[in-house]
């Protein structure tokens, strides 16, 4: 069992040590596994002193499960700031790999490889319910313990900016962009841009700018439509030429795994 030994001003070290020596002379019984201290003679300036030591791994065990606590909580919040949902809460990419999802071993890759500073980046393409998502997300939770993550949905950052200016927001389009920007890693789901919407052209283009300007590293998910819509228009044709620039493609064409279990 530690036990705290206060200083003051006037103290010589040597009272201090005689204090600690003191302190140790005295035996304890663990208050949690009844263990008595056991005793242990020391030499200090020529003479011999009985100190007593622990007798079990009980204050240890203590603060390892204390620090381990204190891990779980802060995993627990990189979680919650990373805007993980239930639903993938427990997926993993080993768990996604025994599925057969594909693009595992790239997926493991960039992973082991993360560098926040290399701008590497990934477009994943694909119809709905093949794992996108979940691969995206896998990729996240590998990545937390060490780095700051967040997933985000193109719809979710657009009707932000669109209260964003409103009169009494809490918040600017300019803020929004630059909290986006102080994550490792940035995944945008559902990127799908309302191509007759010249304020949503503006802001896709504004975020990707800033992406490219600062090689942030992202993950965006598209469905193969949507890529087809984005060409349609010339003002997004730089965006995805910085997109493609960036980011490797992990494509994905098995069917969809929603209503496998039940059916």
């Amino acid at each position: 069992m530690a036990t705290v030994i206060n200083n003051s001003d006037w103290q010589s070290s040597g009272q201090i040590i005689e204090n600690i020596i003191k302190e140790a002379g005295k035996k304890h019984i663990c208050p949690k596994c009844g263990k008595e201290d056991v005793p242990c003679e020391i030499t200090l300036n020529g003479v011999k002193r009985i100190v007593y030591a622990s007798n079990c791994d009980c204050y240890e065990k203590e603060q390892k499960a204390k620090e381990e606590q204190k891990r779980k909580e802060w995993l627990q919040e990189k979680f919650k700031n990373a805007n993980i949902g239930k639903r993938y809460i427990d997926i993993t990419l080993d768990k996604l790999e025994a599925m057969g999802t594909e693009n595992i071993a790239a997926a493991k890759k960039y992973v082991a490889d993360f560098n926040p500073e290399s701008g590497a980046s990934i477009h994943m393409i694909g119809e709905f319910g093949n794992g996108k998502t979940s691969e995206g997300y896998a990729i996240i939770k590998a990545l937390l313990p060490k780095f700051n993550c967040v997933s985000i949905t193109w719809n979710e950052i657009v009707t932000r900016c669109y209260y964003a200016k409103a009169f009494d927001a809490s918040e600017t389009i300019d803020q929004i962009l630059k909290w986006l920007s102080q994550f490792d890693l940035i995944m945008i789901d559902e990127f799908v841009i309302n191509i007759k919407d010249d304020k949503e052209i503006n802001l896709a283009t504004a975020l990707f700018d800033n992406l490219y300007k600062d090689n942030k590293c992202f993950i965006l998910i598209n469905n193969p439509c949507d890529i087809v819509d984005m060409k349609k228009v010339p003002r997004l044709g730089k965006l995805l030429d910085r997109v493609k620039d960036q980011a490797e493609i992990f494509t994905f064409k098995h069917e969809s795994y929603r209503g496998v279990k039940n059916a």
